[in-house]
């Protein structure tokens, strides 16, 4: 599960089902535009205290609750009616809140990873090493570079466009290091899945 859920998120919950569908679209839309620390001064909160009837500490508990989510589903991966199952069954959502709160996270989403659609796939990688020689001039010593030709493909419409990068040995090894602990993470996932 990608939140922990507690009798606190629970009545936070609660609080969000009591709203009306454009406040809560409007509080969803207020809380991840800001930090959630500075979210509000100390005046909108009570002017939001006074137009939502709420305590104070009912005024918080709600805006936590909101943050905690937002930031929550924003670390999974999910598709989005999953994800409203999930709002509905596990935390209590009413579905039309959920249906609000699914709308916005794709959106969010959509602007965090990008439109799917154009994504790259990898063909082909393809490399060389290259070594520079010694400048007696410059005095240098010879300088291997590997090259690295990382061929793609757009899903859409199966255009191939390339990207070569060139790498040291420093920069070859810290390359090497991110892919194997990609590697790991992976391997880890797979694990947890069976």
């Amino acid at each position: 599960m990608w939140i922990t859920i507690n009798t606190r998120l629970k009545n936070g919950v609660q609080l969000i089902n009591s709203l009306n569908r454009q406040t809560f679209v409007q509080l969803l839309s207020h809380l991840s535009s800001n930090k959630p620390e500075v979210s509000f001064t100390e005046e909108e909160l009570q002017k939001l205290q006074k137009l939502l009837g709420l305590t104070e500490e009912t005024l918080q508990l709600l805006i936590q609750t909101i943050s905690h989510i937002l930031r929550q589903s924003s670390k999974v991966i999910l598709k989005p009616t999953a994800l409203q199952k999930e709002l509905c069954e596990k935390l209590g959502f009413e579905n039309e809140n959920a249906e609000e709160f699914v709308k916005f996270w794709s959106v969010q989403m959509n602007d965090h990873f990008g439109d799917f659609e154009n994504r790259m796939k990898l063909k082909n990688i393809a490399w060389e090493l290259n070594v520079q020689s010694a400048d007696q001039i410059s005095n240098k010593e010879s300088l291997p570079l590997a090259r690295v030709q990382f061929n793609l493909m757009k899903l859409s419409d199966e255009k191939e466009d390339s990207l070569t990068v060139e790498l040291d040995k420093n920069e070859l090894l810290q390359f090497y290091n991110t892919l194997e602990s990609i590697q790991m993470k992976l391997d880890n996932i797979q694990d947890v899945g069976k």
